[in-house]
């Protein structure tokens, strides 16, 4: 028998214990011209999509930006959520889409009646 010492190793991190995440693709980044002037670029939301993978945060969501004006290009941000960030997020963006429906009355789409 060894005298050898066995270190056990490191745990591997389950679903609960990872973070939230937000990756934004390489790309994006010569998306945003480098002036001292330009504070951002702003992108046309075309697409959202989301699933539970069997790794990494328990919620994924897939946003798709669109470049706009003369310039073209699509890019997706990831999103990686713990269950209670997303419970959290969904419920805030009702709570927005609620005082939104209040604040902003919707145009009448039945106008000749």
């Amino acid at each position: 028998m060894s005298n050898v010492s066995r270190i056990p190793p490191p745990p591997v991190p389950t679903r609960a214990g990872l973070p939230n995440i937000m990756f934004f693709p390489s790309e994006l980044r010569d998306a945003i011209p480098d002036l001292p002037t330009c504070i951002g670029r702003v992108l046309d939301l075309t697409s959202v999509d989301g699933k539970n993978p069997v790794i990494g945060p328990p919620v994924e969501l897939k946003l798709i930006v669109q470049e706009t004006g003369k310039l073209t290009g699509a890019f997706t941000v990831s999103l990686g959520l713990q269950v209670e960030t997303a419970k959290a997020l969904a419920e805030m963006l009702n709570t927005l889409a609620d005082q939104a429906d209040t604040l902003r009355p919707r145009m009448n789409t039945n106008q000749h009646e």
